[in-house]
C-alpha cells in the first residue's frame, strides 16, 4: 500500500508541473523535499508562505496583467463513510469522476478540493479513527481540504495524527491553536492559507469552519474558534499581501452564512462547499463572489470553470455531476487505487465489527413488537445517550429505526451488534419545541399502534400514558417531563434523529421546530452508541415506567 501511495503522490506532482506554472504554495509549510525538478517548460516556480515570500519570477505575477482559465472540482464532506464497493455511491467512483474532471481541466489547470467533515461520524470512523479516509484522500487528486467540525469528533490528538499523515493540505483561517497563535495542526502540515501560481496568476486558497465548532465537537482545550467574518477579513488581507489575485474559500459554513459573509467581507472571489448539505443547480452570485453548493457525501460533484483576466474572475461555467446517474450510464470508471483500498477496508471492517466493545449486564430487548408499542430498555438507553450527547431535556426515537427484532442476552456487546440494531445512517439532531409540539409528536407516535407502525416513540426525560383503544389523535392520557406535567407553552430542547426532523414517519411537526444542532453537527447514531458502550464498559438499562399502556 505504501509503494502505491508514493507512486500516486509523484504522479500528481508531475501532473501539477505539467498543468500549472508553479508548485504548491502553502502557508506555514512547503510541499515536496526540495529535490523536485523544475517544469520542462522552463517556467519559474514559487513557494508562498504565510509571511508572503515574493516570487523569483519576473512574469507580471501579482500585477493583474496575466490571464488564465482553471477548473475547481469540489467537494467532499464524506462523514467518514466509504460507501459500498458494490453500489454506485462510493468513494472509488466518486474520485474516479473527480480525477477525470481534474485531468481534463482547461490547459491542465485543475484543482480538486474538499470542504471537510471527511474523517468522522461513521461506524468506519470508530474502527479506523479516520485513517481510512486520510489514506484514500491521499490517493485522490485532492490538493486542499477545509477543516470541518467532524474532523474533531475523536478529539484533537486524533485529528493531528491524521493531519500528519495527509499528503494534501488541511486549511483553516479560524481554527487557531492558542499555544502557537497559528492554525491548529501547523506543525503537522496544516495552513491558514495557500497560494499557487497558474499561468502567471496567483490563486489563493483558505478554509473556514463553523463558528460553533467548539460547541458541537471535541476541539479540546487549546483550539480557539474565531468568528468567521473576523477570520475572513484577516486571511483575505494576508492572501492579498502574499500576492493572491483570486481568493477561493473552501467553506464549511452553512450556505446562508457564507452568503452573508461574502456580502460583508470583500476580496473573496469563489466559495465552494456547504456545511448543511444544500444543493444548488447553479452557483449563487453575491456582489462579485461566485458561491457553489453541491451537497455532501457521494451524490454530486461540482465542476466550476473560471476565467481570470486583469486580476479578477471574468467569467465562469458550472456543471453539477450526478454520480449515481453517471455510474448507471457506464460513464464513470472507479479510481483504481482507491477501489483497492475500499475493498481492503471493507474486509477489515467486517473483521473488526466482531470486536467486543463492552457488555450488558441485562438482556437487551429490541423485538419489533416491543419497540413499536411499549417501553424498551434498549430504547431507554439509546434515547438517554442521545439526550446526553446534545445536552437536551428530552429525546424521542422512532421504534422503526431500532432493528434486528430479538432479545440479546446479557453478555458481550460487539460493534456488529450495535450496527445490526441501528443500521440506518441517522444522525442526532437537537430541536427546540414547545410543549404543544411535543404533545403533538407523541400523539402522532401512538396513532398507528394497531398497524405496528415504526413511528412509535421511545423516549428519554418523558413519561407518558396512552390508550391504544382510543381514537387516533386522542390516545394520550398523561405526559410529564422531568417529573412535571407537560407545559404546553414551555420550550423544551429535544434530541431526535434527522429522519424524523425531515418529516419521516409522518413527524411533520418537527419540520416546523427550530433546529439548535443540525444533522451535520450531530453524531451518527450507531457510532454514538458504539462509543457510549465503549466508554461505559458495562450497561444495564431497565424499564422505568416511561411508557404506560392503559
Amino acid at each position: 500500500m505504501e509503494d502505491r501511495l508514493d507512486g500516486e503522490i509523484e504522479r500528481r506532482r508531475v501532473l501539477k508541473y505539467l498543468g500549472t506554472a508553479g508548485t504548491v504554495a502553502v502557508a506555514g509549510c512547503t510541499s515536496g523535499d526540495g529535490d523536485d525538478e523544475p517544469p520542462e517548460d522552463g517556467t519559474d516556480t514559487e513557494t508562498e508562505t504565510e509571511s508572503g515570500t515574493e516570487s523569483d519570477s519576473d512574469d507580471g505575477s501579482g500585477d493583474g496583467s496575466a490571464e488564465t482559465s482553471l477548473r475547481i472540482v469540489h467537494d467532499t464532506h464524506f462523514h467518514g463513510l466509504m460507501g459500498d464497493s458494490e453500489e454506485a455511491l462510493n468513494v472509488a467512483n466518486y474520485f474516479g469522476l473527480v480525477e477525470e474532471l481534474y485531468e481534463n481541466a482547461p490547459d491542465g489547470n485543475g484543482f480538486a478540493v474538499g470542504n471537510g467533515d471527511d474523517l468522522h461520524m461513521s461506524v468506519e470512523s470508530t474502527v479506523f479513527d479516520g485513517e481510512h479516509m486520510t489514506t484514500m484522500l491521499n490517493e485522490s487528486p485532492i490538493s486542499y481540504n477545509a477543516m470541518g467540525n467532524h474532523e474533531f469528533d475523536n478529539g484533537p490528538e486524533s485529528f493531528l495524527e491524521n493531519v500528519a499523515e495527509s499528503e494534501f493540505t488541511w486549511l483553516s483561517a479560524n481554527l487557531i491553536d492558542e499555544r502557537t497563535d497559528d492554525v491548529f495542526g501547523a506543525e503537522e502540515g496544516a495552513a491558514r492559507y495557500a497560494v499557487e501560481e497558474v499561468d502567471g496568476v496567483q490563486i489563493g486558497f483558505t478554509g473556514l469552519a463553523p463558528a460553533d465548532a467548539d460547541e458541537v465537537t471535541s476541539v479540546g482545550d487549546h483550539v480557539e474558534v474565531l468568528e468567521p467574518v473576523e477570520a475572513a477579513e484577516t486571511v483575505v488581507a494576508d492572501l492579498q499581501d502574499a500576492g493572491a489575485e483570486v481568493v477561493v474559500l473552501l467553506s464549511h459554513l452553512a450556505s446562508p452564512v457564507a452568503e452573508e459573509l461574502v456580502a460583508e467581507v470583500g476580496g473573496i472571489d469563489v466559495v465552494v462547499g456547504d456545511h448543511a448539505a444544500f444543493v444548488a443547480e447553479e452557483p449563487v452570485e453575491v456582489d462579485d463572489t461566485v458561491l457553489s453548493f453541491v451537497g455532501d457525501e457521494f451524490d454530486y460533484v461540482g465542476q466550476l470553470d473560471i476565467d481570470v483576466a486583469d486580476g479578477e474572475v471574468d467569467d465562469y461555467a458550472f456543471e453539477l455531476h450526478d454520480l449515481a446517474a453517471l455510474v448507471e450510464d457506464g460513464e464513470v470508471e472507479p479510481h483504481e487505487e482507491i477501489e483497492e483500498l475500499l475493498v481492503e477496508y471493507e474486509d477489515e471492517l467486517d473483521d473488526e465489527l466482531g470486536e467486543v466493545i463492552g457488555e450488558t449486564a441485562v438482556d437487551l430487548d429490541v423485538r419489533t413488537d416491543v419497540v413499536r408499542s411499549e417501553e424498551s430498555n434498549f430504547g431507554n438507553w439509546l434515547t438517554d445517550v442521545m439526550a446526553e450527547d446534545v445536552d437536551a431535556d428530552v429525546a424521542i426515537q422512532n421504534g422503526g429505526s431500532i432493528r434486528s427484532d430479538r432479545v440479546y442476552e446479557a453478555g458481550n456487546i460487539t460493534r456488529r451488534m450495535i450496527v445490526d440494531i441501528l443500521p440506518f445512517p441517522n444522525s442526532v439532531v437537537k430541536l427546540e419545541v414547545t410543549g404543544d409540539q411535543l404533545r403533538e409528536a407523541l400523539e402522532h407516535g401512538v396513532s398507528s399502534i394497531e398497524d405496528g407502525h415504526g413511528r412509535f416513540p421511545q423516549v428519554s426525560g418523558i413519561s407518558y400514558a396512552y390508550d391504544p383503544d382510543a381514537p387516533a389523535g386522542d390516545r394520550l392520557e398523561e405526559v410529564t417531563v422531568g417529573g412535571e406535567d407537560l407545559d404546553p407553552d414551555e420550550r423544551y430542547e429535544l434530541a431526535t434523529n434527522d429522519f424524523l426532523v425531515g418529516g419521516g414517519d409522518g413527524y411533520d411537526v418537527f419540520t416546523e421546530a427550530e433546529v439548535l444542532r443540525s444533522a451535520d453537527e450531530g453524531a451518527m447514531q450507531s457510532a454514538l452508541a458504539i462509543n457510549a458502550v465503549r466508554e461505559r464498559e458495562v450497561i444495564s438499562p431497565e424499564l422505568e415506567g416511561r411508557i404506560d399502556v392503559l
